[in-house]
Protein backbone atom coordinates (compact mmCIF):
# COMPACT_ATOMS: atom_id res chain seq x y z
CA UNK A 1 0.00 0.00 0.00
CA UNK A 2 1.32 3.67 -0.89
CA UNK A 3 2.23 5.43 2.08
CA UNK A 4 0.07 8.26 1.91
CA UNK A 5 1.02 11.49 4.07
CA UNK A 6 -1.35 12.90 6.39
CA UNK A 7 -3.13 15.71 6.02
CA UNK A 8 -6.50 17.46 8.09
CA UNK A 9 -7.77 21.20 7.62
CA UNK A 10 -10.68 20.91 9.44
CA UNK A 11 -13.18 21.06 6.44
CA UNK A 12 -16.22 19.61 7.87
CA UNK A 13 -15.31 20.73 11.75
CA UNK A 14 -15.97 24.51 9.52
CA UNK A 15 -19.34 23.36 8.60
CA UNK A 16 -20.15 22.32 11.64
CA UNK A 17 -18.86 25.93 13.09
CA UNK A 18 -20.49 28.02 10.96
CA UNK A 19 -24.08 26.00 11.30
CA UNK A 20 -24.08 26.48 14.95
CA UNK A 21 -23.43 30.41 14.54
CA UNK A 22 -26.37 30.05 12.27
CA UNK A 23 -28.60 28.78 15.11
CA UNK A 24 -27.13 31.05 17.66
CA UNK A 25 -28.61 34.33 18.65
CA UNK A 26 -32.02 33.54 19.45
CA UNK A 27 -34.16 34.79 22.10
CA UNK A 28 -37.06 34.05 23.87
CA UNK A 29 -39.42 36.32 26.04
CA UNK A 30 -40.67 35.51 29.48
CA UNK A 31 -42.65 38.44 30.53
CA UNK A 32 -41.42 42.20 31.83
CA UNK A 33 -39.58 42.82 34.87
CA UNK A 34 -40.65 45.16 37.60
CA UNK A 35 -40.01 48.10 35.90
CA UNK A 36 -42.39 46.75 32.79
CA UNK A 37 -39.39 46.33 30.02
CA UNK A 38 -39.50 42.77 28.60
CA UNK A 39 -37.05 40.20 29.66
CA UNK A 40 -35.55 38.55 26.63
CA UNK A 41 -33.14 35.17 26.96
CA UNK A 42 -30.79 34.17 24.70
CA UNK A 43 -31.09 30.32 23.67
CA UNK A 44 -27.83 28.21 24.14
CA UNK A 45 -26.97 26.08 21.26
CA UNK A 46 -23.96 23.32 21.49
CA UNK A 47 -22.89 20.93 19.44
CA UNK A 48 -25.40 17.77 19.91
CA UNK A 49 -22.66 14.76 19.86
CA UNK A 50 -20.98 14.80 22.95
CA UNK A 51 -19.43 11.98 24.84
CA UNK A 52 -20.52 10.39 28.10
CA UNK A 53 -17.97 12.15 30.18
CA UNK A 54 -19.23 15.70 28.84
CA UNK A 55 -22.55 14.69 29.30
CA UNK A 56 -22.37 13.56 33.21
CA UNK A 57 -20.04 16.80 33.33
CA UNK A 58 -22.84 18.65 32.13
CA UNK A 59 -25.58 17.21 34.31
CA UNK A 60 -23.14 18.35 37.23
CA UNK A 61 -22.27 14.40 37.98
CA UNK A 62 -25.96 13.48 39.19
CA UNK A 63 -28.54 11.69 37.66
CA UNK A 64 -31.50 13.73 39.10
CA UNK A 65 -30.34 17.15 37.33
CA UNK A 66 -32.78 18.15 34.79
CA UNK A 67 -31.62 19.84 31.87
CA UNK A 68 -32.21 23.51 31.18
CA UNK A 69 -34.79 24.96 28.42
CA UNK A 70 -35.22 25.79 26.18
CA UNK A 71 -31.87 25.23 24.74
CA UNK A 72 -30.59 23.86 21.29
CA UNK A 73 -28.14 21.16 20.21
CA UNK A 74 -26.94 21.15 16.75
CA UNK A 75 -25.66 17.22 15.17
CA UNK A 76 -24.80 15.63 12.18
CA UNK A 77 -27.42 12.34 11.22
CA UNK A 78 -26.12 11.79 7.88
CA UNK A 79 -22.71 11.90 5.49
CA UNK A 80 -23.54 10.73 1.73
CA UNK A 81 -21.49 11.18 -1.13
CA UNK A 82 -23.71 13.69 -3.97
CA UNK A 83 -22.50 11.62 -6.84
CA UNK A 84 -24.56 13.90 -9.79
CA UNK A 85 -22.33 16.63 -8.52
CA UNK A 86 -19.22 14.15 -8.96
CA UNK A 87 -17.20 16.79 -11.44
CA UNK A 88 -14.26 15.50 -13.43
CA UNK A 89 -11.49 13.87 -10.96
CA UNK A 90 -8.74 14.62 -12.88
CA UNK A 91 -8.82 18.84 -13.38
CA UNK A 92 -6.31 20.61 -12.02
CA UNK A 93 -7.26 24.16 -11.55
CA UNK A 94 -4.40 26.66 -11.82
CA UNK A 95 -4.31 30.02 -10.20
CA UNK A 96 -0.89 32.40 -10.86
CA UNK A 97 -0.07 35.00 -7.83
CA UNK A 98 1.84 37.84 -7.48
CA UNK A 99 2.48 39.00 -4.00
CA UNK A 100 3.91 42.74 -3.16
CA UNK A 101 7.44 42.81 -1.74
CA UNK A 102 7.49 42.44 2.31
CA UNK A 103 10.15 44.10 4.81
CA UNK A 104 10.27 41.53 7.56
CA UNK A 105 12.08 44.88 9.66
CA UNK A 106 9.89 47.22 9.31
CA UNK A 107 6.55 44.71 8.83
CA UNK A 108 5.24 46.86 5.71
CA UNK A 109 4.19 45.94 2.35
CA UNK A 110 6.01 48.04 -0.69
CA UNK A 111 4.92 49.06 -4.26
CA UNK A 112 7.26 46.66 -5.71
CA UNK A 113 6.42 42.80 -6.69
CA UNK A 114 7.66 40.48 -4.52
CA UNK A 115 7.29 36.52 -4.77
CA UNK A 116 5.30 34.61 -7.34
CA UNK A 117 3.80 31.33 -7.10
CA UNK A 118 1.70 29.32 -8.86
CA UNK A 119 -1.51 27.19 -7.14
CA UNK A 120 -2.66 23.65 -8.60
CA UNK A 121 -6.41 23.21 -6.70
CA UNK A 122 -7.09 19.88 -7.33
CA UNK A 123 -10.98 18.98 -8.28
CA UNK A 124 -13.41 18.33 -4.52
CA UNK A 125 -15.20 15.78 -3.77
CA UNK A 126 -19.00 16.71 -3.48
CA UNK A 127 -20.98 15.23 -0.41
CA UNK A 128 -24.21 15.97 0.96
CA UNK A 129 -24.43 16.80 4.75
CA UNK A 130 -27.19 16.22 6.95
CA UNK A 131 -27.04 18.28 10.34
CA UNK A 132 -30.33 18.16 12.51
CA UNK A 133 -31.27 20.91 15.25
CA UNK A 134 -33.24 19.88 18.12
CA UNK A 135 -35.04 22.56 19.93
CA UNK A 136 -35.60 21.68 23.73
CA UNK A 137 -38.59 23.49 25.20
CA UNK A 138 -40.58 23.00 28.28
CA UNK A 139 -44.11 24.75 27.17
CA UNK A 140 -45.46 25.72 23.60
CA UNK A 141 -45.30 29.46 23.77
CA UNK A 142 -41.17 28.92 24.57
CA UNK A 143 -41.55 26.56 21.38
CA UNK A 144 -43.36 28.69 18.75
CA UNK A 145 -40.87 31.86 20.10
CA UNK A 146 -37.78 30.37 18.79
CA UNK A 147 -39.45 28.50 15.72
CA UNK A 148 -40.81 31.76 14.07
CA UNK A 149 -37.81 33.46 14.31
CA UNK A 150 -35.84 30.75 12.89
CA UNK A 151 -38.07 29.10 9.82
CA UNK A 152 -38.46 32.52 8.16
CA UNK A 153 -35.29 33.21 7.23
CA UNK A 154 -35.17 29.51 5.31
CA UNK A 155 -36.79 30.92 1.94
CA UNK A 156 -35.66 29.24 0.36
CA UNK A 157 -31.98 28.74 2.11
CA UNK A 158 -29.19 30.60 3.61
CA UNK A 159 -26.07 31.16 2.23
CA UNK A 160 -22.57 29.63 4.41
CA UNK A 161 -19.32 30.77 3.98
CA UNK A 162 -16.30 28.16 5.90
CA UNK A 163 -13.16 30.93 5.02
CA UNK A 164 -12.68 34.31 3.70
CA UNK A 165 -9.51 32.94 1.85
CA UNK A 166 -9.97 33.76 -1.97
CA UNK A 167 -8.60 30.67 -3.70
CA UNK A 168 -10.45 28.26 -1.83
CA UNK A 169 -13.10 27.56 -4.31
CA UNK A 170 -15.26 25.33 -1.80
CA UNK A 171 -15.82 27.93 0.79
CA UNK A 172 -19.42 28.85 -0.34
CA UNK A 173 -22.49 26.51 0.01
CA UNK A 174 -26.16 26.66 1.48
CA UNK A 175 -27.95 25.54 4.23
CA UNK A 176 -32.02 24.21 3.21
CA UNK A 177 -34.65 23.05 5.16
CA UNK A 178 -35.77 19.84 4.72
CA UNK A 179 -37.27 18.17 6.97
CA UNK A 180 -39.78 19.41 10.55
CA UNK A 181 -40.82 16.92 13.36
CA UNK A 182 -42.96 19.56 15.76
CA UNK A 183 -42.83 17.35 18.65
CA UNK A 184 -41.11 14.15 20.65
CA UNK A 185 -44.61 13.80 22.40
CA UNK A 186 -47.57 11.78 21.42
CA UNK A 187 -51.25 12.39 21.68
CA UNK A 188 -52.33 12.47 24.69
CA UNK A 189 -49.65 13.80 26.57
CA UNK A 190 -48.73 12.44 30.03
CA UNK A 191 -47.01 14.12 32.58
CA UNK A 192 -43.68 11.80 33.10
CA UNK A 193 -41.61 13.88 30.54
CA UNK A 194 -41.81 17.11 30.82
CA UNK A 195 -39.56 18.48 28.21
CA UNK A 196 -40.58 18.60 24.69
CA UNK A 197 -38.05 17.98 21.66
CA UNK A 198 -38.84 19.82 17.83
CA UNK A 199 -36.45 18.49 15.45
CA UNK A 200 -35.32 20.69 12.40
CA UNK A 201 -33.38 18.66 9.39
CA UNK A 202 -31.20 21.01 7.29
CA UNK A 203 -29.32 19.75 4.14
CA UNK A 204 -25.99 21.25 3.40
CA UNK A 205 -24.01 20.31 -0.44
CA UNK A 206 -20.47 20.14 0.52
CA UNK A 207 -16.76 19.56 -0.68
CA UNK A 208 -14.04 18.22 0.71
CA UNK A 209 -10.74 18.92 -1.15
CA UNK A 210 -7.24 17.83 -1.28
CA UNK A 211 -4.51 20.01 -0.54
CA UNK A 212 -3.48 22.39 -2.95
CA UNK A 213 -0.26 22.25 -4.79
CA UNK A 214 1.70 25.15 -4.04
CA UNK A 215 4.91 26.09 -6.60
CA UNK A 216 7.30 29.20 -6.82
CA UNK A 217 6.01 30.75 -10.91
CA UNK A 218 5.16 28.56 -13.32
CA UNK A 219 7.41 27.91 -16.66
CA UNK A 220 5.53 29.47 -18.34
CA UNK A 221 6.25 32.90 -17.13
CA UNK A 222 9.20 32.60 -15.12
CA UNK A 223 11.30 29.66 -14.42
CA UNK A 224 12.85 29.41 -10.61
CA UNK A 225 15.36 26.98 -10.07
CA UNK A 226 15.15 26.39 -6.29
CA UNK A 227 17.13 24.44 -3.89
CA UNK A 228 14.61 22.31 -1.49
CA UNK A 229 15.02 20.09 1.36
CA UNK A 230 13.42 17.89 -0.92
CA UNK A 231 10.32 15.67 0.59
CA UNK A 232 7.94 15.64 -1.81
CA UNK A 233 4.98 14.27 0.52
CA UNK A 234 5.54 17.90 2.40
CA UNK A 235 2.26 19.95 1.43
CA UNK A 236 2.30 23.81 3.12
CA UNK A 237 -1.13 24.55 3.82
CA UNK A 238 -0.83 27.91 6.23
CA UNK A 239 0.98 29.71 3.79
CA UNK A 240 2.17 30.51 0.63
CA UNK A 241 5.91 29.83 0.76
CA UNK A 242 7.52 27.30 2.66
CA UNK A 243 10.28 28.02 5.31
CA UNK A 244 12.65 25.41 3.77
CA UNK A 245 13.56 27.35 1.18
CA UNK A 246 17.54 27.71 0.89
CA UNK A 247 17.85 30.13 -2.08
CA UNK A 248 16.60 30.95 -5.39
CA UNK A 249 17.50 32.14 -9.33
CA UNK A 250 14.84 33.54 -11.46
CA UNK A 251 15.36 33.46 -15.51
CA UNK A 252 13.33 33.83 -18.12
CA UNK A 253 13.00 30.47 -20.53
CA UNK A 254 15.48 30.58 -22.81
CA UNK A 255 17.18 33.23 -21.34
CA UNK A 256 15.90 35.52 -23.95
CA UNK A 257 15.50 38.99 -24.27
CA UNK A 258 12.72 40.76 -26.09
CA UNK A 259 12.45 44.20 -28.40
CA UNK A 260 9.55 46.17 -28.44
CA UNK A 261 8.84 48.16 -31.56
CA UNK A 262 6.11 49.84 -33.99
CA UNK A 263 5.37 49.82 -37.63
CA UNK A 264 2.84 50.08 -39.71
CA UNK A 265 0.95 47.08 -38.29
CA UNK A 266 0.94 48.05 -34.97
CA UNK A 267 3.19 46.75 -32.52
CA UNK A 268 5.40 43.95 -32.53
CA UNK A 269 7.86 42.17 -30.16
CA UNK A 270 10.39 39.62 -31.15
CA UNK A 271 13.06 37.12 -29.18
CA UNK A 272 16.43 38.53 -28.83
CA UNK A 273 19.32 35.95 -28.28
CA UNK A 274 21.93 36.03 -24.57
CA UNK A 275 24.27 39.03 -25.70
CA UNK A 276 27.29 36.48 -24.27
CA UNK A 277 26.49 34.48 -27.71
CA UNK A 278 26.97 37.39 -30.01
CA UNK A 279 29.98 39.63 -31.64
CA UNK A 280 29.08 42.64 -33.31
CA UNK A 281 30.19 41.93 -36.60
CA UNK A 282 27.79 42.71 -39.34
CA UNK A 283 26.44 40.47 -42.45
CA UNK A 284 23.71 37.75 -42.84
CA UNK A 285 22.71 35.98 -39.83
CA UNK A 286 25.21 37.56 -38.06
CA UNK A 287 23.87 39.64 -34.64
CA UNK A 288 23.86 43.58 -34.38
CA UNK A 289 24.14 44.99 -31.32
CA UNK A 290 21.46 47.25 -29.97
CA UNK A 291 21.62 50.29 -28.19
CA UNK A 292 20.08 49.97 -24.53
CA UNK A 293 16.58 51.55 -24.12
CA UNK A 294 18.05 53.87 -21.79
CA UNK A 295 20.77 55.19 -24.16
CA UNK A 296 17.60 54.82 -27.32
CA UNK A 297 16.84 58.42 -28.45
CA UNK A 298 15.85 58.13 -31.83
CA UNK A 299 13.82 55.47 -33.95
CA UNK A 300 16.42 54.26 -35.69
CA UNK A 301 17.10 51.31 -33.20
CA UNK A 302 19.18 48.22 -33.65
CA UNK A 303 17.97 44.71 -32.62
CA UNK A 304 20.74 42.03 -31.92
CA UNK A 305 20.31 38.26 -32.91
CA UNK A 306 19.37 36.32 -35.74
CA UNK A 307 15.58 35.75 -36.28
CA UNK A 308 14.17 33.18 -33.92
CA UNK A 309 10.63 31.47 -34.57
CA UNK A 310 8.44 32.21 -31.58
CA UNK A 311 6.50 28.14 -32.06
CA UNK A 312 10.09 26.61 -31.91
CA UNK A 313 10.33 28.11 -28.66
CA UNK A 314 7.13 27.79 -27.41
CA UNK A 315 6.76 24.50 -28.28
CA UNK A 316 7.36 23.27 -25.16
CA UNK A 317 4.89 25.23 -23.01
CA UNK A 318 1.89 26.08 -24.82
CA UNK A 319 0.07 27.61 -27.94
CA UNK A 320 -0.70 31.35 -28.12
CA UNK A 321 -5.00 32.11 -27.92
CA UNK A 322 -5.15 35.68 -29.52
CA UNK A 323 -6.83 38.32 -27.45
CA UNK A 324 -6.22 35.96 -23.97
CA UNK A 325 -2.12 35.55 -24.21
CA UNK A 326 -0.32 38.70 -22.84
CA UNK A 327 2.87 39.72 -23.00
CA UNK A 328 3.71 42.00 -19.43
CA UNK A 329 6.82 44.37 -20.09
CA UNK A 330 8.40 45.11 -16.51
CA UNK A 331 9.08 49.19 -16.70
CA UNK A 332 10.52 51.73 -14.10
CA UNK A 333 8.46 54.83 -13.88
CA UNK A 334 7.98 57.79 -11.82
CA UNK A 335 5.18 59.00 -10.04
CA UNK A 336 3.64 62.43 -9.50
CA UNK A 337 5.30 62.74 -6.55
CA UNK A 338 8.61 62.24 -8.68
CA UNK A 339 8.86 58.35 -7.11
CA UNK A 340 9.86 55.41 -8.63
CA UNK A 341 8.00 52.34 -8.78
CA UNK A 342 8.22 49.20 -10.82
CA UNK A 343 4.90 48.84 -12.73
CA UNK A 344 4.12 46.49 -16.17
CA UNK A 345 2.43 47.76 -19.62
CA UNK A 346 0.86 44.87 -20.50
CA UNK A 347 -0.71 43.75 -23.71
CA UNK A 348 -2.45 41.30 -25.52
CA UNK A 349 -0.57 39.04 -28.01
CA UNK A 350 -1.63 37.24 -31.38
CA UNK A 351 0.15 35.51 -34.54
CA UNK A 352 1.48 38.14 -37.07
CA UNK A 353 0.60 37.71 -40.45
CA UNK A 354 3.43 36.65 -42.33
CA UNK A 355 6.38 36.84 -40.25
CA UNK A 356 7.15 34.19 -37.47
CA UNK A 357 9.50 35.49 -36.13
CA UNK A 358 7.55 38.17 -34.67
CA UNK A 359 3.95 38.61 -32.77
CA UNK A 360 1.55 40.84 -32.82
CA UNK A 361 1.11 43.23 -29.56
CA UNK A 362 -1.57 45.33 -28.76
CA UNK A 363 -1.12 47.32 -26.22
CA UNK A 364 -3.63 48.14 -23.05
CA UNK A 365 -3.21 52.11 -22.86
CA UNK A 366 -4.11 51.97 -19.29
CA UNK A 367 -0.78 49.99 -18.43
CA UNK A 368 1.20 52.89 -20.00
CA UNK A 369 2.61 56.24 -18.07
CA UNK A 370 -0.10 58.91 -18.30
CA UNK A 371 1.46 62.21 -20.40
CA UNK A 372 2.68 65.11 -18.02
CA UNK A 373 3.67 67.06 -20.74
CA UNK A 374 1.13 67.89 -23.73
CA UNK A 375 1.45 66.39 -27.05
CA UNK A 376 4.04 67.64 -29.69
CA UNK A 377 3.70 67.19 -33.53
CA UNK A 378 6.84 65.72 -34.73
CA UNK A 379 10.48 65.46 -33.61
CA UNK A 380 12.52 67.82 -35.98
CA UNK A 381 15.80 69.16 -36.57
CA UNK A 382 14.95 73.26 -37.16
CA UNK A 383 18.55 73.27 -38.28
CA UNK A 384 17.08 71.73 -41.74
CA UNK A 385 13.56 71.59 -41.09
CA UNK A 386 11.71 75.23 -40.76
CA UNK A 387 8.06 75.91 -40.08
CA UNK A 388 5.87 75.50 -42.97
CA UNK A 389 3.42 78.77 -42.39
CA UNK A 390 0.37 76.60 -42.08
CA UNK A 391 1.28 76.12 -38.30
CA UNK A 392 -2.00 76.71 -36.41
CA UNK A 393 -1.95 78.49 -32.39
CA UNK A 394 -0.82 75.76 -30.31
CA UNK A 395 1.52 73.51 -32.62
CA UNK A 396 4.58 72.10 -30.92
CA UNK A 397 7.60 70.79 -31.93
CA UNK A 398 10.39 68.79 -30.03
CA UNK A 399 13.38 69.94 -31.53
CA UNK A 400 16.85 67.69 -31.93
CA UNK A 401 19.24 70.89 -32.71
CA UNK A 402 19.29 74.41 -30.06
CA UNK A 403 18.17 77.71 -31.86
CA UNK A 404 19.50 80.90 -31.83
CA UNK A 405 23.16 80.13 -31.47
CA UNK A 406 23.77 84.28 -31.91
CA UNK A 407 22.99 85.37 -28.48
CA UNK A 408 23.21 89.02 -27.74
CA UNK A 409 23.59 90.45 -24.08
CA UNK A 410 20.55 92.35 -22.42
CA UNK A 411 21.85 94.37 -19.41
CA UNK A 412 18.84 93.45 -16.92
CA UNK A 413 19.69 95.75 -13.91
CA UNK A 414 16.17 94.52 -11.69
CA UNK A 415 13.04 92.49 -12.04
CA UNK A 416 10.37 93.97 -10.15
CA UNK A 417 7.17 91.62 -9.62
CA UNK A 418 3.86 93.70 -9.57
CA UNK A 419 2.64 91.02 -6.87
CA UNK A 420 0.18 89.28 -9.44
CA UNK A 421 1.67 87.72 -12.30
CA UNK A 422 3.87 90.26 -14.08
CA UNK A 423 7.58 91.18 -14.03
CA UNK A 424 8.75 94.21 -15.20
CA UNK A 425 12.23 93.63 -16.35
CA UNK A 426 14.80 97.07 -16.87
CA UNK A 427 17.99 97.29 -18.93
CA UNK A 428 20.72 99.52 -18.88
CA UNK A 429 20.41 100.04 -22.66
CA UNK A 430 18.28 99.92 -25.35
CA UNK A 431 16.73 95.86 -25.74
CA UNK A 432 15.33 96.29 -29.23
CA UNK A 433 12.37 93.89 -28.43
CA UNK A 434 9.23 93.23 -29.43
CA UNK A 435 6.17 91.80 -28.49
CA UNK A 436 6.35 87.33 -28.57
CA UNK A 437 10.31 87.71 -28.36
CA UNK A 438 12.09 85.15 -26.52
CA UNK A 439 14.85 85.98 -23.88
CA UNK A 440 16.29 83.49 -21.43
CA UNK A 441 16.47 85.26 -18.02
CA UNK A 442 19.05 83.36 -15.76
CA UNK A 443 21.23 84.91 -12.38
CA UNK A 444 18.23 86.09 -10.69
CA UNK A 445 16.60 85.53 -7.30
CA UNK A 446 14.24 84.07 -6.48
CA UNK A 447 14.76 81.09 -8.94
CA UNK A 448 10.95 81.60 -10.54
CA UNK A 449 12.60 84.89 -12.59
CA UNK A 450 14.79 82.51 -14.54
CA UNK A 451 14.30 80.38 -17.72
CA UNK A 452 12.90 81.00 -21.66
CA UNK A 453 10.51 83.40 -21.73
CA UNK A 454 7.91 85.46 -24.08
CA UNK A 455 8.03 89.09 -24.66
CA UNK A 456 4.62 89.96 -23.05
CA UNK A 457 4.85 93.76 -23.67
CA UNK A 458 7.36 96.53 -24.20
CA UNK A 459 6.15 99.97 -22.11
CA UNK A 460 9.69 101.40 -23.22
CA UNK A 461 12.76 100.67 -25.05
CA UNK A 462 14.53 99.83 -21.92
CA UNK A 463 11.63 97.59 -20.36
CA UNK A 464 9.67 94.81 -21.28
CA UNK A 465 7.07 92.33 -19.06
CA UNK A 466 6.63 88.73 -19.27
CA UNK A 467 4.40 86.50 -17.16
CA UNK A 468 5.40 84.37 -14.37
CA UNK A 469 4.07 80.79 -13.83
CA UNK A 470 4.47 78.29 -11.05
CA UNK A 471 3.60 74.52 -12.85
CA UNK A 472 1.73 72.30 -10.59
CA UNK A 473 3.42 68.82 -10.22
CA UNK A 474 1.20 66.91 -11.97
CA UNK A 475 0.61 69.45 -15.36
CA UNK A 476 3.69 71.04 -15.72
CA UNK A 477 5.70 71.31 -18.97
CA UNK A 478 8.72 72.21 -16.82
CA UNK A 479 9.73 71.65 -12.96
CA UNK A 480 11.02 75.39 -12.50
CA UNK A 481 8.80 78.79 -13.52
CA UNK A 482 9.18 79.70 -16.81
CA UNK A 483 6.69 82.26 -18.85
CA UNK A 484 4.80 82.11 -22.15
CA UNK A 485 3.09 84.89 -24.31
CA UNK A 486 -0.34 84.26 -22.82
CA UNK A 487 0.80 84.02 -19.11
CA UNK A 488 0.07 80.42 -18.54
CA UNK A 489 1.73 77.15 -19.83
CA UNK A 490 0.12 74.85 -22.05
CA UNK A 491 0.16 72.14 -19.49
CA UNK A 492 -2.24 74.22 -16.92
CA UNK A 493 -0.44 76.22 -14.36
CA UNK A 494 -0.74 78.56 -11.43
CA UNK A 495 0.36 82.22 -11.20
CA UNK A 496 3.45 82.89 -8.39
CA UNK A 497 1.83 85.35 -6.33
CA UNK A 498 4.14 86.69 -4.21
CA UNK A 499 4.09 90.29 -2.35
CA UNK A 500 5.78 92.70 -5.02
CA UNK A 501 9.31 91.49 -4.80
CA UNK A 502 12.81 92.96 -6.70
CA UNK A 503 15.75 91.17 -7.84
CA UNK A 504 18.59 91.25 -8.11
CA UNK A 505 20.08 91.15 -4.40
CA UNK A 506 23.42 89.23 -4.93
CA UNK A 507 24.60 89.87 -8.23
CA UNK A 508 24.20 90.71 -12.07
CA UNK A 509 21.24 89.16 -13.78
CA UNK A 510 21.77 87.68 -17.35
CA UNK A 511 19.20 88.08 -20.16
CA UNK A 512 20.01 87.05 -24.04
CA UNK A 513 17.92 87.27 -27.01
CA UNK A 514 18.65 85.89 -30.99
CA UNK A 515 19.47 88.85 -33.16
CA UNK A 516 20.32 86.56 -36.06
CA UNK A 517 17.71 86.11 -39.37
CA UNK A 518 16.10 82.83 -38.79
CA UNK A 519 13.47 81.32 -39.94
CA UNK A 520 12.38 80.78 -36.46
CA UNK A 521 12.68 84.36 -35.88
CA UNK A 522 14.01 85.39 -32.63
CA UNK A 523 13.62 82.45 -31.21
CA UNK A 524 16.12 80.87 -28.60
CA UNK A 525 15.79 77.36 -27.93
CA UNK A 526 17.87 74.31 -26.65
CA UNK A 527 18.32 70.76 -27.83
CA UNK A 528 15.02 68.65 -26.56
CA UNK A 529 12.74 71.76 -25.72
CA UNK A 530 9.71 71.76 -26.80
CA UNK A 531 8.77 74.94 -28.98
CA UNK A 532 4.89 76.33 -29.58
CA UNK A 533 3.52 78.83 -31.80
CA UNK A 534 1.66 81.31 -30.66
CA UNK A 535 -0.63 82.51 -33.98
CA UNK A 536 -1.67 86.09 -32.07
CA UNK A 537 1.94 87.21 -32.08
CA UNK A 538 3.44 84.96 -35.09
CA UNK A 539 5.88 84.17 -33.06
CA UNK A 540 7.54 80.75 -31.94
CA UNK A 541 8.24 80.61 -27.44
CA UNK A 542 9.83 77.71 -25.58
CA UNK A 543 6.80 76.09 -23.94
CA UNK A 544 9.24 73.16 -22.29
CA UNK A 545 12.44 74.29 -21.29
CA UNK A 546 15.02 71.42 -21.17
CA UNK A 547 17.54 73.68 -19.66
CA UNK A 548 15.69 73.84 -16.10
CA UNK A 549 13.69 70.77 -15.91
CA UNK A 550 15.22 67.94 -13.84
CA UNK A 551 12.44 65.64 -12.90
CA UNK A 552 10.93 62.85 -15.15
CA UNK A 553 8.36 63.78 -17.76
CA UNK A 554 6.28 61.96 -20.22
CA UNK A 555 5.13 63.48 -24.01
CA UNK A 556 3.85 61.42 -27.26
CA UNK A 557 4.46 62.02 -30.30
CA UNK A 558 1.13 63.19 -32.30
CA UNK A 559 2.62 61.56 -35.87
CA UNK A 560 3.25 57.84 -34.59
CA UNK A 561 2.01 57.66 -31.35
CA UNK A 562 4.99 56.74 -29.30
CA UNK A 563 5.26 57.95 -26.08
CA UNK A 564 8.71 59.67 -24.68
CA UNK A 565 10.02 59.96 -21.26
CA UNK A 566 11.91 62.67 -20.64
CA UNK A 567 14.51 61.65 -17.86
CA UNK A 568 15.82 65.03 -16.60
CA UNK A 569 18.60 64.98 -19.67
CA UNK A 570 17.16 63.34 -22.89
CA UNK A 571 14.03 62.22 -24.14
CA UNK A 572 14.21 58.54 -24.92
CA UNK A 573 11.17 56.33 -25.43
CA UNK A 574 9.03 55.18 -22.45
CA UNK A 575 8.32 51.69 -22.62
CA UNK A 576 9.18 50.76 -26.19
CA UNK A 577 12.83 49.00 -27.04
CA UNK A 578 14.66 46.45 -25.42
CA UNK A 579 13.76 44.13 -22.27
CA UNK A 580 16.29 41.78 -20.60
CA UNK A 581 15.63 38.68 -19.61
CA UNK A 582 13.83 38.18 -16.50
CA UNK A 583 12.49 42.27 -17.41
CA UNK A 584 9.18 40.99 -19.10
CA UNK A 585 6.90 38.08 -18.71
CA UNK A 586 4.62 35.91 -20.99
CA UNK A 587 1.24 34.83 -19.59
CA UNK A 588 -0.52 32.18 -21.83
Amino acid sequence: MANISHFYDGQMRRYIVQFVRMMSNFQYQTGKDKDGVQDLIKVPVRYGDINRQVANILRQGSENALVSVPQMAAYISNLALDRPRVMEPTHVDKIHVRERSYDAETKTYSGTQGNQHTIERIMPVPFTLTMNCDLFSNNTDQKLQILEQLLVLFNPALELQTTDNWLDWTSLSYVELSDITFSSRTIPNGTDDEIDIATLQFTIPIWLTPPAKIKKLGVIEKIVASIYDEDASAVDINGLVGGDLLSRQEITFGNYGLYVEGGTLGYTIRLLQSKETLSEATGDNVAHVSLKKADAKTDSQLVYGKEIMWDTVLGAYGKITAGLSKVKLETAITTANNEDTITYVTGVIAEHPSEGHLLMFTVDTDSVPTNTVPQFAKIIDPTVTGPTGSEINGTRYLITQEIGTDLHDLHITTLTHDGTNTVTATTSTVHELSVGDTVRVSGATPNYYNGTIGVLAVPSTTQFTFSTVLPTSAAASSSVPTADTSGTTAAGGIYVVPSPLVSPANGPIKGYTNRASSAWGSLVASESDIIQYNSITSKWNVDFDSSNVTNVQYSTNDTNGVQFKWTGTQWQKSWEGEYEPGDWILDL
